[in-house]
């Protein structure tokens, strides 16, 4: 990868307030239920070592079939007496499946579907599509009838509340843009469909497919979005890799870009004028930016990402 770390940008997911949302007409807790999300939409409450994120997007690389067969011919190429040889033989570990395999300061770290499943406490199962023609596929039809109600594809102030506001989440938390301002690809809407019609979709491996697709941008297109933030954090978090960064004492939490993500609620509806202003309510109960405690130091001062960076910066060295 060309890009240094200081370039990229790291998009942290929303925490989401089912309860302000469904408060101001907009419930859409059901819609997650369905896919056996409640855990993921609990763990994006978390926080983000953005510094930490980036230190592993820049060494990653992605371990797929053809990477494992290049390794083999590789091995051929030093010794041709080796030719046809099995990867046990040839010393090699069996290829199981395709991971993302990075390093947190010399920490390996590998990323597969099954680790974002084990993540998310979700299964991976349910429906996955991919290829799909965007001018050719029946799916176009399907998608735009469940969305529009309509056989041709209708226009973003067509959509009700719920469907808006799904469509947000997708693009912010579960299959993040990043910085790009495209419309959602048909596969993208096909995913959305299955979240709107309560069908079950494979949703780590919708994931782990963004994931890669967002990491071969980034190393053949200079794209500089990291997304999934929060995700990866939570990597580090079970992995044991934060606490193990906690006992040897090098580092804190001002030197790993500690954050919380903004959260979706009532001010969000207000902002993007599906409601009015007279009708937005703040609830007792309302999830704030500045609720989530650090996991990496004790008695650590909720940051609001926010939060002008000098504000955040005398916390962390206050405490």
């Amino acid at each position: 990868m060309s890009l240094e770390e200081w370039e990229l940008t790291v998009q942290v997911e929303n925490p989401v307030d089912f309860k302000s949302l469904a408060h101001h007409g907009c419930e859409l807790r059901h819609f997650y239920q369905t896919q056996n999300l409640d855990y993921y939409f609990f763990m994006l409450n978390g926080p983000s070592y953005e510094n930490l994120v980036r230190h592993l997007w820049v060494r990653a690389e992605i371990y797929d079939s053809h990477a494992a067969k290049m390794e083999e011919h590789e091995k051929v190429l030093i010794d041709p007496t080796l030719k046809g040889k099995t990867r046990e033989e040839l010393d090699l570990k069996p290829f199981t499946c395709t991971k993302i395999g990075s390093s947190i300061m010399g920490i390996p770290v590998s990323i597969t579907e099954e680790v974002i499943a084990r993540t998310i406490r979700r299964l991976a199962k349910g429906s996955f599509k991919e290829g799909l023609d965007n001018k050719t596929s029946p799916w176009n039809e399907v998608v735009n009838m469940t969305m529009f109600n309509n056989k041709k594809r209708g226009k973003y102030c067509d959509l009700r509340m719920q469907y808006k506001l799904l469509l947000k989440i997708m693009n912010g938390n579960l299959l993040p843009k990043g910085g790009g301002g495209d419309q959602p690809s048909l596969e993208h809407r096909v995913f959305l469909y299955f979240f709107i019609t309560h069908k079950k979709a494979n949703v780590p491996k919708y994931i782990f497919n963004h994931m890669m697709w967002a990491l071969k941008e980034s190393q053949d297109n200079n794209r500089s979005w990291i997304p999934y933030g929060r995700l990866l954090s939570e990597f580090f978090h079970q992995g044991g890799i934060l606490k193990a960064l906690k006992q040897s004492q090098v580092v804190n939490d001002h030197q790993l870009g500690t954050v919380t993500g903004k959260v979706i609620n009532g001010h969000t509806l207000r902002k993007i004028l599906l409601i009015k202003k007279e009708d937005l309510t703040e609830l007792i109960t309302d999830l704030k930016e500045s609720s989530v405690v650090s996991n990496l130091m004790d008695d650590f001062p909720p940051i609001c990402r926010q939060d002008p960076h000098e504000v955040r910066a005398a916390y962390v060295y206050e405490h």
